[in-house]
């Protein structure tokens, strides 16, 4: 299964137990913008998948990854 941007959003914020505007205010969009992201209305880019697992969630995509595909 090919993971999409959406995919490491949602499961990382489930993860770290942050509300979607939490992420938002963190990481400095509007909540609407990361909404649009983690419903995969607008495609993410890699960039900022990448920044908000490491900074925000402080996870690395690795893990999020292993995660989603059920390895840990």
């Amino acid at each position: 299964m090919a993971l999409r941007g959406f995919d490491f959003l949602k499961t990382g914020r489930n993860i770290r137990g942050l509300t979607q505007t939490e992420v938002a205010e963190i990481y400095g969009v509007s909540e609407r913008t990361y909404q649009r992201w983690e419903r995969g209305d607008v495609r993410v880019p890699f960039d900022d998948v990448s920044a908000i697992c490491t900074q925000v969630f402080k996870l690395g995509m690795d893990e999020i990854r292993a995660m989603i595909n059920g390895e840990e």
